[in-house]
């Protein structure tokens, strides 16, 4: 990942130097975008009339289900360390980088979903819910067909803070 939001941003720095709390996410999805978020952008998706900001992928048109969800990574307190790899070779290199443990595979694409360049780390996973944590431009952005599948492969999914 590339990028904190500012929800996480301001809640981690108020969490360090201003002791207030800043609870840990009760969930960790991930979530395909249209586009590229900007820091300012929520967990709240734009829907198809508009509304919201982060351009997450439709799941439907309350008639037509499209087959896109977010995928859930479950609760980081219980589930954290068999999705997340720490390697203690990354530690001591002094990146402190983590990757997903295990293949995100997203469902199939139930008719079109189109052009994908994006993906959120949300607190939910719900479409449309919850708080954007941090979010990156996709290497190999594409178009998504009616039949295609999306998946992060084991250690692709990598975040680190510089």
């Amino acid at each position: 990942m590339t990028a904190l939001s500012d929800y996480l941003e301001s809640g981690l720095l108020h969490h360090v130097f201003r002791g207030e709390s800043f609870p840990k996410p009760q969930n960790v999805a991930i979530a395909l975008c249209s586009g590229v978020p900007a820091d300012s952008h929520t967990g709240n998706a734009k829907s198809l009339q508009g509304t919201g900001d982060l351009p997450e992928l439709p799941s439907g048109d309350g008639s037509v289900d499209y087959g896109y969800r977010r995928v859930s990574l479950g609760s980081p307190s219980s589930q954290g360390n068999t999705k997340w790899e720490y390697n203690l070779d990354d530690h001591n290199a002094g990146s402190g980088l983590i990757k997903n443990a295990e293949t995100v595979l997203f469902p199939t694409a139930l008719q079109d979903w189109g052009w994908v360049s994006g993906i959120a780390i949300v607190d939910s996973g719900e479409w449309g819910t919850g708080n954007m944590l941090m979010y990156a431009e996709l290497n190999n952005p594409r178009v998504i067909y009616q039949g295609d599948t999306v998946k992060f492969d084991l250690s692709t999914l990598k975040i680190k803070f510089s």
